[in-house]
């Protein structure tokens, strides 16, 4: 068995913000440092048709944990303005590669590709090393590059070790490079260096200071001289418990003879408030402010020379009702170095605006000005400029910042600080999932798509995060009374009001009238009775037609059509081509050519169906004097469902769908119709109900919307002057539930079958949906495409009818991964979903005058109601303030025909005093101190009007509650490291013990799958038990014999487990029936490491599956569908996992295996001996590709594609040969290799 894994998201959880011009040369670049993951974003300005100040470009793995980082600016020696600005690597020369040794501080310069920003991205990893890395971009790549790494120290945590903190000179003379404790060092830089070869380190010192190194900056100095480089550090003794401000100035003008020299050891006062921030200041040289827990103070670099203890302090103003100054995390300074102001943020929200007045040498005024509270704020902020925000009054200029949220959003503020009062505005919300505690997947959430719904965020920013994959729409307004019932059908039409003046208008029609709305601006007016169109009547069809560059309304309806003139009020044209009063127009299309205008019409005459086709002529003494005249007429021999033209070739073609059902095709041809085809549908899914209710071509394919709630695509025969259908190789999906109507848009397809989705086709000709994530409306009526008046930059705008009333959104243009957050006002603990019952069960946790106190709630997933009031989670026994929700699940019982359902909470009771967990310790600790624990039922109803029913708790069990499973004879659960089986006695309605086993280690999950019990282990790994039921014991089968902290595990079928550990690391046991050995051990088929601790691992798909590849297999031989494992994990992100087929992981090894040496693709954060430490930090790696390496290939321009797979004589090199030869027999495929590559890389895109 081998696997593929890929990160579908990464961490949302912000460390760094760096702003700078790092790709293109001005400061529109945001990198954001998460971790193990870097991603860039631009700044963008907002408009109304993009809301979006920031937009993600590129997000990328770094194989690795990155300490800290920081931006280099850098100056570029004249010669290299003039060459080629091409970033790719195959254009430039370089050096032959020297042996690079890794020992302290070796440097290595890469082969890199042309830097084309002015500034440089500094990272201190978790190897060791100190890295610089730039963003490289063209038309074709974008991608994150490593241009040279400095070796520090081995990888470790002891404190000693180097490169746990970085400061940068502002003038990009110096970087310093700080371990925990007692070391730092200074790199000395060249202020110039190329833009092909990188290499600006020309000198080094290292300076030992005794004690913790809090804070490390340096100062801004008055000119950029190499003779005065000014650093500050915060240290703390430990031994002398003494905080010092420690000031060194570097004088590097002669490199043979750099002195590093010690100013002064400033001591604080010992009961000092704690140093949170060391701000050094853009608009005073050789100034900073020392902001603690209590007081901002303003130092100055001949203070510390001279030990002024008188240095200018502010104390920081209290919250009206708050007893604690707030606690500030993170600043923003200003990116006008004159402007004297600085922004700070606390983890509780509040912002500040400190203003600096410098007067002479020691006349200081600090000024403080509140703003409005926002969401937690991390250790990371920026401003991102200036803009000037629309008011009825005028414009008012704020400043805008980034700030990164503590178990909140990320958010961009728009802050008004030129006029009092002072305002804030939220610009754009990005979201933040972390931290994730628990997750469930919900199965077919979204028609057969599943939707991840995650505990996210603490304290009043807990929330449920329901995350499904689609194209996000935005509310941008709605009708605001309910006037909009029986709504069947609506159009949007362009009518004209001047030969130089258009505007969109809506054609909303029901069975009884029918309304006509134009608007502009965005705002919508009703002109149904200004416009002479046919009002008391049901309309089948709308359009506009154009005549001498002016657009008209055509309207046909239930008794004739006319040709309206919106702008001059009058009716061009009224025809009726009945003649009994039973007679009526069922559906009518409409195509022009040059002027002509013809319309056909399906129609009832006589009482038989008939389709006939109408010629609207203009006169040559007027363009708008209009006629029209009947040129074909032929019967149908099927009541008809549907009718649709398009042009193929040079003639136009009818598609005709009947109830036959079967599909019928004419052609128009001088004025003729003829029936060139006729397609049977009863033979196809589902039979006699594939009925066509609309048609749309897209590519090579007629799609069909059925009315049984169905997509039928048929394939176009392209040889045919007209339409001609292939009765082969058709494609069936199911959408919804109601006939489906199709619309056509620029790059696909909208269906509507009570939801709306988007249909797209690749270049390959498969077919791929997305649902369209509009508000959760029950059922949608009517829509169509609406641009409302407004530019259309950033994607499409749709009209829908919906609940009675009309809404306008605007659409993402791409499909991507989307988030809805329910806001629960606490910390979620843990959920429970079952879709039969209608509510999502939510567990949470509040802190109410420092006691714990854990609550259920139901929740209403489509409206994000709490459905009843927190019903309080409470034991008999008092075990002080220390209940902790450890476990949660579902447990249906079978009695006398009847199925009840009970809610299952597992607690634990630490016996360590409760002030050792107010901090959220982690699980990882906690586990081992849990003393007591309690089981709790609830009786499940699908009554969600009442509390919960608690029908019986079972106390003082010998430890935490950590894992409980349903088993079928019973309940298994476990306190600590006990294992016990109970059943309900249905006699009695109490729980009756059947088995009990005490284990050696702590147990933290329990899954049965078959008979066979999986049993995962704190300290020893997985093993698999399997219940006696005459004996009544566990009889022990197998288990890993390898020691590894599972917290979690996924049967897949009765004889094999996924874990997942507490490193971070995914592993796949199976119990080989084939093994006879002694030792009874379980086969490791799979094993990796992540660089995050990934919650839980289940089975789910996230995006509808049209074509899925015969390389990527199902986890289970007899799965109807394809699932990989979706694993969420601590900090917000996401991976999928997927099993792959022999020939392909042989084939992706390979390429892994070239790309890990190939300069441009190297891991970011180290060489490639750092890469393979990181694979085994959760064991010896086994069976796996990573993803997020293989996917790189894609982010290489042609020319470096293939370097990489080819050698020096431009041949396929061997590894890749031999293994791309297996792979396309077996696959049955000729593609050129470097296609083919993109083609199975670009494939696992398609399950995001």
């Amino acid at each position: 068995m081998y696997a593929y894994y890929r990160s579908t998201c990464f961490s949302t959880h912000i460390q760094h913000i760096l702003r700078g011009d790092i790709s293109n040369r001005d400061e529109s670049d945001i990198v954001l440092v998460k971790g193990g993951s870097l991603e860039w974003l631009t700044v963008h300005q907002v408009t109304e048709s993009n809301p979006n100040i920031l937009q993600s470009q590129l997000e990328q793995s770094t194989f690795g944990i990155i300490n800290d980082a920081k931006l280099l600016p850098m100056e570029y020696e004249e010669d290299d303005s003039n060459s080629s600005i091409s970033g790719s690597i195959m254009e430039q020369d370089h050096e032959p590669a020297v042996e690079y040794q890794e020992m302290s501080y070796s440097k290595k310069t890469r082969n890199h590709s042309r830097i084309q920003g002015n500034d440089i991205i500094v990272a201190l990893s978790e190897y060791g090393k100190l890295v610089f890395m730039t963003i490289i971009q063209d038309a074709m790549t974008r991608r994150f590059e490593t241009l040279a790494e400095v070796y520090l120290d081995s990888p470790g945590l002891e404190y000693t070790k180097k490169g746990k903190k970085l400061a940068i000179d502002p003038c990009g003379r110096a970087i310093a490079i700080a371990s925990f404790q007692d070391h730092f060092d200074i790199l000395i830089l060249d202020k110039t260096t190329s833009r092909i070869h990188f290499d600006p380190i020309i000198g080094r010192g290292s300076e030992f200071e005794e004690g913790i190194i809090w804070q490390m900056e340096f100062l801004h100095t008055e000119s950029d001289s190499m003779d005065k480089i000014l650093l500050v550090l915060v240290v703390y003794n430990d031994v002398e418990r003494l905080c010092r401000l420690v000031l060194y100035s570097i004088d590097a003008s002669d490199m043979k003879n750099v002195t590093i020299e010690k100013i002064s050891r400033l001591p604080l006062e010992k009961n000092t408030p704690l140093p949170l921030l060391l701000i050094p200041l853009t608009f005073q040289t050789e100034a900073f402010l020392l902001v603690t827990e209590q007081n901002v103070s303003y130092l100055k670099a001949d203070d510390l020379a001279c030990g002024n203890v008188l240095y200018p302090t502010s104390q920081i103003p209290r919250k009206p009702r708050s007893l604690e100054c707030p606690l500030f995390t993170a600043y923003a300074a200003m990116l006008n170095k004159y402007e004297r102001h600085i922004y700070l943020g606390s983890s509780e929200g509040h912002l500040y605006r400190l203003g600096v007045d410098v007067w002479g040498e020691r006349e200081v005024n600090i000024d403080w000005q509140p703003l409005d509270s926002t969401s937690p704020i991390s250790q990371a902020m920026c401003v991102l400029g200036r803009m000037d925000v629309e008011e009825p009054r005028g414009f008012r200029s704020t400043d805008v910042l980034f700030c990164a949220g503590e178990s909140a959003d990320n958010q961009v503020l728009a802050m008004c600080t030129s006029t009092l009062p002072f305002r804030r505005d939220v610009v754009q919300n990005i979201v933040n999932r972390a931290p994730l505690t628990d997750y469930q997947v919900a199965k077919d959430f979204l028609g057969d798509q599943d939707a991840v719904i995650t505990c996210s965020g603490q304290d009043l920013h807990g929330a449920l995060s329901i995350v499904t994959h689609g194209i996000e729409a935005s509310h941008i307004v709605q009708s605001s009374k309910y006037e909009w019932k029986g709504v069947s059908r609506v159009w949007h039409v362009t009518a004209s009001v001047s030969m130089k003046e258009h505007v969109p208008c809506l054609v909303v029609s029901s069975l009884l009238d029918t309304r006509l709305l134009c608007t502009k601006d965005g705002h919508i007016k009703d002109i149904t009775s200004l416009s002479n169109i046919e009002f008391n009547t049901e309309t089948v069809y709308a359009t506009s037609i154009t005549i001498n560059n002016y657009n008209l309304l055509l309207q046909v309806h239930v008794a004739g059509f006319s040709v309206i003139d919106v702008g001059s009020k009058e009716v061009l044209l009224d025809s009726s081509p009945l003649i009994g009063s039973d007679d009526r127009i069922e559906m009518a299309t409409c195509w022009q050519v040059g002027d002509a205008v013809y319309v056909a019409f399906c129609m009832i005459r006589n009482n038989s169906f008939s389709l006939e086709l109408v010629h609207i002529a203009t006169h040559s003494t007027s363009s708008f004097s209009l006629s029209d005249k009947q040129i074909a007429s032929e019967p149908l021999p099927y009541c008809p469902s549907c009718l649709e033209c398009f042009s193929i070739g040079s003639k136009a073609s009818l598609v005709v769908g009947t109830f036959q059902p079967s599909i019928l095709i004419y052609t128009v041809e001088s004025e003729s119709l003829e029936q060139v085809q006729q397609v049977d549908l009863s033979l196809q899914e589902p039979g006699p109900f594939t009925v066509p209710y609309s048609a749309v071509v897209i590519s090579s394919w007629l799609v069909c919307g059925l009315r049984q709630g169905s997509i039928l695509c048929m394939p176009i025969n392209f040889d045919q002057e007209c339409i001609h259908l292939e009765n082969q190789e058709l494609q069936i999906f199911r959408v919804g539930q109601s006939a489906v109507d199709l619309v056509p848009c620029e790059d696909g397809i909208y269906a509507l079958s009570g939801q709306l989705w988007k249909i797209s086709c690749n270049v390959d000709e498969n077919m791929h949906l997305d649902r369209v994530l509009v508000s959760n409306f029950d059922f949608i009526n009517a829509f169509c495409l609406f641009d409302c008046g407004l530019p259309t930059l950033y994607g499409e705008r749709i009209a829908l009818i919906a609940e009675d009333k009309l809404h306008i959104f605007a659409l993402s243009p791409d499909t991507q991964l989307s988030t809805r957050k329910i806001e629960l006002k606490d910390t979620p603990r843990k959920i429970v979903y079952d879709k039969s019952l209608g509510y999502l069960i939510a567990i949470t946790t509040r802190m109410e005058n420092g006691d714990r106190k854990n609550f259920i709630r139901l929740v209403d997933l489509a409206s994000g109601h709490i459905l009843t009031d927190n019903q309080l989670l409470w034991t008999n026994t008092d075990y002080g303030r220390s209940d902790m929700v450890l476990s949660a699940t579902e447990w249906s019982v079978q009695n006398k025909h009847k199925t009840y359902k009970y809610l299952c909470v597992g607690l634990g009771h630490p016996k360590e005093p409760f002030h050792s967990f107010r901090s959220g310790m982690s699980a990882r600790v906690s586990k081992a101190l849990m003393d007591r624990g309690t089981l709790l039922l609830f009786r499940l109803k699908n009554n969600n009007k009442f509390p919960l029913k608690r029908v019986w708790d079972q106390e003082k069990l010998p430890g935490g509650v950590f894992a409980i499973c349903p088993h079928s004879a019973g309940l298994l659960f476990s306190a600590g490291s006990h294992l016990y089986l109970y059943r309900l006695d249905p006699v009695t309605g109490r729980l009756v013990q059947v088995a009990h086993k005490a284990l050696q280690y702590l147990i933290t999950s329990i899954h049965e799958e078959g008979g066979r019990i999986c049993v995962t282990f704190h300290n020893d790994s997985v093993s698999f038990y399997e219940f006696d039921h005459s004996s009544k014991t566990y009889d022990f089968l197998k288990s890993d014999v390898v020691s590894r902290s599972i917290h979690h595990s996924l049967m897949l079928n009765n004889r094999l487990a996924v874990g997942v550990s507490q490193s971070g690391g995914m592993v796949a046991l199976f119990d080989d029936p084939d093994d006879r050995s002694f030792e009874r051990r379980l086969k490791c088929l799979f094993n990796f490491h992540y660089a995050d601790i990934i919650v839980k691992p289940k089975l789910a798909t996230l995006r509808t599956q049209t074509n899925v590849p015969s390389y990527i297999l199902p986890w289970n031989q007899d799965a109807a569908a394809v699932k990989p494992i979706v694993g969420c994990t601590v900090s917000g992100g996401m991976i999928h996992v997927f099993r792959i087929s022999e020939p392909l992981y042989q084939l992706l090894h390979a390429l892994s295996n070239e790309l890990v040496e190939f300069e441009p693709t190297k891991p970011l954060l180290g060489s490639t001996d750092n890469f393979r430490w990181f694979c085994k930090l959760s064991g010896a790696e086994q069976a796996t590709i990573h993803g997020d390496l293989v996917e790189l290939y894609l982010k290489l321009s042609p020319e470096e594609q293939l370097a990489v797979i080819t050698d020096e004589l431009g041949q396929i090199k061997m590894s890749i040969q031999s293994a791309l030869t297996e792979f396309m027999t077996t696959d049955n495929t000729d593609e050129d290799p470097i296609d083919l590559l993109e083609d199975v890389l670009q494939s696992f895109e398609n399950f995001k």
